[in-house]
């Protein structure tokens, strides 16, 4: 049964980095009242485990918890798997949830486009040239688009794919799905936003709300200081550990921080790897967002009970061209038992039209036109790690036209 809360009051919101391996997950609490963002501990990260957690923060009112992975599926998805005859016509994401968690070798990814189907979705992007585009055919054959309209929005990828492409995020899917699906069932403290409800009529009525998020739409929130009305996105290429010191370095000197009075707490977490690093942005951004009494989502979502939505999209511009975040390094001495010193390049905001390469990390922008593309992205050398199968420059061109074709939108 869903239990009342005295109080509309959000006492905390918890940012869960999630990964396929509970060993890879990570998570930050943003404390409103203290207004303090800071690492929690635990052996092991589950869903079981950080509803619990959650648990203990419902004294002082709601808690927010995220995750850093898709809940929802395409709307073009959700209708075909309403035609599945055993499935008896999901009409939520949540109802096609309980249907996927009961279906042998849902979670099981493919191999093969031709292989596809409602009823196993997940698939690894075969190498070669167009393999990804194999599976947008082998969907698309069967009325589904691949994407949902928020993943197009934020430059994500499919949330079908499992791997074979840097930045997949199926595999996170699938783990997040199997641990909540079969809760769902049972009696819970918790609701499910948009699902089962307006997210502020939720923080009204439940002790726990759970949401997705996406830190590539947080990076903004947390990093730069012009209002969210011409805040664009941000691209952060955070597995460069210099670009992660420079990245938390200007969030503790923001003057949104300043402000607010907000303390970041455990930044050598957030320094040291990834998924730290994205937990405490983002719940440095949403907390942002709380203190700045900032809509954390979009007054309206486009088919909310299918395709869901990301919390803290509502506080940037996702019409703007996403800018890239860069560490620019300031003669590099170290004195005893110090780090490199790392200065940040100022952040520009400008009304002119730019293009970032959109392959994972890469910080390439194309100022006004796209030229020389052809030639960036025929390059090995530049991107080792996309697609490093492909040796010639053709091939590499020719899959870049078919990963990427909103770059020439």
């Amino acid at each position: 049964m869903i239990g009342k809360v005295e109080t509309p009051t959000l006492s905390a919101i918890l940012c869960a980095d999630w990964g396929k391996e509970s060993r890879k997950r990570s998570v930050y609490v943003a404390e409103i009242a203290a207004r303090t963002v800071r690492r929690l501990a635990a052996s092991e990260w589950s869903v079981t485990t950080v509803l619990a957690e959650a648990e203990k923060w419902t004294t002082a009112g709601s808690v927010l918890v995220t995750f850093d992975a898709p809940l929802g599926v395409p709307e073009s998805y959700l209708a075909a798997a309403a035609r599945v005859q055993s499935w008896r016509s999901p009409e939520t994401f949540l109802e096609l949830l309980s249907c996927a968690c009961s279906t042998p070798d849902f979670f099981d990814a493919t191999f093969i486009a031709d292989d596809w189907k409602i009823e196993r979705p997940f698939f690894s992007v075969p190498g070669g040239a167009g393999g990804l585009t194999s599976y947008r055919v082998a969907a698309d054959r069967m009325g589904v688009d691949l994407y949902r309209t928020i993943d197009r929005l934020t430059k994500a990828k499919t949330l079908f794919v499992k791997s074979g492409i840097p930045g997949s995020v199926g595999s996170a899917a699938c783990a997040l799905w199997r641990d909540l699906g079969p809760r769902l069932a049972q009696s819970r403290n918790f609701r499910v936003w948009p699902f089962e409800g307006d997210l502020e009529v939720l923080l009204r009525s439940t002790p726990v709300v759970v949401g997705e998020i996406y830190p590539r739409a947080a990076y903004a929130t947390a990093l730069l200081d012009v209002p969210a009305a011409v805040r664009p996105p941000l691209a952060v290429a955070k597995t460069d550990t210099d670009v992660r010191r420079s990245a938390i370095r200007v969030l503790r000197r923001a003057e949104w921080i300043r402000a607010l009075r907000v303390s970041i707490e455990d930044v050598e977490a957030a320094e040291a790897n990834e998924d730290d690093f994205d937990a405490c942005i983002t719940a440095a951004a949403l907390l942002r967002c709380a203190l700045e009494d900032i809509r954390l989502c979009p007054a309206r979502l486009k088919a909310a009970q299918a395709e869901g939505g990301m919390l803290g999209t509502a506080a940037i511009n996702l019409g703007l061209p996403e800018r890239a975040f860069r560490a620019e390094h300031q003669g590099e001495h170290r004195s005893a038992g110090n780090a490199p010193r790392v200065k940040a390049k100022r952040i520009e905001v400008g009304a002119g039209r730019s293009f970032r390469c959109p392959i994972e990390g890469c910080e390439k922008i194309y100022e006004g036109t796209r030229g020389g593309w052809d030639g960036h992205v025929g390059s090995a050398r530049i991107h080792p790690h996309w697609h490093p199968e492909l040796s010639s420059a053709k091939a590499r061109k020719k899959q870049f036209e078919t990963e990427f074709p909103d770059f020439f939108g």
